[in-house]
């Protein structure tokens, strides 16, 4: 989301832009979009990501779609075939 303008992150915050905003009201999941994001580092790449509401309402609706299931016993994600087109349609994420 940062690459295409529609995320503004950095070490000390994030910030969806208006074209952000619209992705998730595309996506169905506008109220999301309204709330508060915050930057979060990662742990083991030790780059920045989005969290906050609208990271948990992203990942709620991946679940929802079949884009992603949890690893049973892991923190991890599995992209189902679905995923993988939802992600290369939605956000230019190739896998």
């Amino acid at each position: 989301m940062a690459e295409r303008g529609q995320l503004v992150l950095g070490h000390d915050g994030a910030a969806l832009t208006g074209a952000g905003i619209a992705l998730l009201a595309d996506l169905g999941i506008a109220g999301a979009a309204l709330a508060p994001c915050r930057a979060c580092l990662d742990w083991s790449e030790r780059r920045p990501h989005l969290a906050g509401a609208p990271a948990t309402a992203l990942y709620r609706h991946f679940v929802a779609q079949s884009w992603v299931r949890p690893r049973e016993g892991s923190r991890a994600l599995e992209v189902t075939r679905a995923g993988e087109a939802a992600l290369s349609r939605w956000f230019g994420i190739s896998l």
